[in-house]
């Protein structure tokens, strides 16, 4: 996306987060450092002896049972011996006892976060950046096309078009330019303004364009006269996005709607909230919450929203769709007659989690209810089952660790990497023989081939580059074919006719 260049390797999209900044921690002194560190291990002893049945009915753990924490903890921070080995021993240990009260098979969504943690965390939700408003991407090594502007951006403003080509930034030729470096000439602070000179129609265009904060956790458009709403996170700003683009589609008089929510892992619960009220019927239930006692709340949609009809909705969902986007996706299955779902079975986080923040920045979230559809039917663990359940190609959903530098493995080895090299170079055409972690003498002559067409180094071998090139390759190929490589967005266009 625009100035962080997230070319469309594959279907996901990832949470664009409110920064909740950590200012404190340097002004503390000692002994209110200790008072958190008492404070933080309460919190946590009340949820790791809940999960485990030994709290009191008040829920608070005895004196004994703090106390004998109190004692280890204090003989490990002042004698032990290798203590003088550990940076930061106290924060060290307070950090790994609370990990051991919090970790479990029975729930990973209740955790402790550190400050830094924590901020990188919170910082997605907010679903804005800095910016003009556009995405773009590399067609070859020096045409670099926009393929998004997004609503009420300085681009759109400054008329900027999907499909302009990129030619200059403030005067200076970016033919020669990586995606980086083209991203930290675009890049600036609020209100100022750029120059970029785009070619559309094989003419020069100077657009000057101002930035400013752009939402970007939704993206809309129309397709054959059908409004698709691709909603890539739940973040603050998410409900008012996509309530434009239904106000734009109803101008429109578009009357079919496609929801994508592949790679959606969710978010702010309340945004879900808002995009369901503008679809379901005022009053109409979104999701039920169950805690522990058995007890369910029903949450309802909001009455002062605007209502938006359509003959028909398709939802898309991978196995990455997950939290409120699988209450957004139930509820409106279950609300709207005409809703269908298409891809692969969801993800299946059905609980609802509590936050504790604490001054020192960190933070600890804990699990309080897990949630239930307007029904009352559970998805946690368990997921959304698809109307029509369609896969994409795997090279569309395969990810490939990170390699270490001079890391490389020849043909006749076994290697977590080669799975996804074999799986990338079968999607770009070349002869592999198997698509698993044994890396054939057939596939290191598949991967010579491509390595000799795009002028590295043709040895046969997995190294770092070569997987990096295969990557770029795959990205570009899926963009420049997407209306045919995009199974699950084809067979939601079909269900419109």
């Amino acid at each position: 996306m625009e100035e962080q260049n997230k070319e469309k390797k594959v279907i996901r999209y990832r949470l664009e987060k409110h920064k909740w900044p950590d200012e404190i921690q340097a002004e503390k002194d000692h002994r209110l450092k200790i008072a958190i560190v008492i404070c933080i291990c309460i919190a946590c002893f009340l949820s790791g002896f809940m999960m485990n049945g030994v709290m009191n009915q008040s829920g608070v753990a005895s004196s004994d049972e703090y106390d004998k924490w109190k004692q280890i903890y204090d003989v490990m921070a002042n004698n032990w011996y290798f203590g003088k080995d550990v940076e930061d021993l106290r924060n060290t240990l307070l950090t790994n006892s609370i990990d051991g009260m919090t970790t479990n098979d029975l729930d990973p969504h209740t955790m402790y976060m550190e400050p830094e943690v924590f901020e990188n965390f919170t910082s997605s939700l907010q679903g804005n950046f800095v910016g003009i408003g556009i995405q773009y991407y590399a067609q070859d090594t020096d045409t670099f096309v926009v393929d998004r502007v997004f609503k009420g951006s300085g681009a759109e403003a400054g008329g900027m078009l999907k499909g302009d080509i990129i030619s200059k930034v403030d005067g200076i030729d970016v033919s020669t330019k990586t995606l980086d470096e083209i991203s930290a000439m675009i890049k600036g602070e609020e209100g100022t303004k750029v120059k970029i000179t785009v070619i559309r129609e094989n003419a020069e265009k100077e657009l000057t364009i101002t930035r400013a904060i752009v939402n970007d956790s939704v993206y809309g458009y129309d397709k054959n006269g059908v409004g698709i709403l691709e909603i890539n996170s739940f973040a603050e700003t998410s409900g008012d996005e996509v309530g434009k683009y239904l106000a734009e589609f109803k101008q429109k008089n578009i009357k079919k709607l496609i929801i994508d929510l592949r790679g959606n892992g969710g978010g702010y619960v309340n945004a879900a909230l808002q995009i369901a009220s503008y679809l379901i019927d005022q009053g109409g239930v979104v999701l039920q919450e169950q805690n522990k006692n058995g007890e369910i709340k029903q949450q309802y949609s909001f009455d002062d929203y605007p209502r938006y009809k359509f003959d028909k909705i398709v939802i898309l969902i991978n196995d990455e769709t997950a939290s409120a986007s699988e209450v957004l996706t139930s509820c409106l299955k279950e609300q709207i007659k005409n809703v269908v779902t298409v891809g692969v079975n969801s993800y299946g986080k059905g609980t609802v989690q509590m936050p504790i923040t604490f001054e020192d920045g960190s933070s600890f979230k804990y699990t309080i209810a897990e949630w239930l559809t307007p029904k009352g039917e559970h998805i946690n663990n368990k997921g959304i089952k698809p109307d029509y359940e369609i896969a994409l190609d795997p090279a569309i959903e395969t990810g490939v660790p990170t390699m270490e530098e001079g890391e490389f493995y020849s043909a006749d080895t076994v290697s977590i990497f080669a799975k996804p090299v074999q799986i990338y170079l079968k999607f770009l055409g070349y002869p592999v023989d198997r698509q698993d972690e044994y890396f054939s003498v057939k596939s290191s002559d598949a991967l010579r081939a491509y390595q000799k067409e795009h002028k590295l180094n043709a040895n046969g071998q997995i190294n770092e580059e070569s997987v990096q090139s295969l990557l770029s390759s795959c990205s570009l190929k899926w963009h420049d074919e997407q209306d045919k490589l995009d199974t699950q967005m084809i067979k939601a266009m079909e269900l419109m006719k």
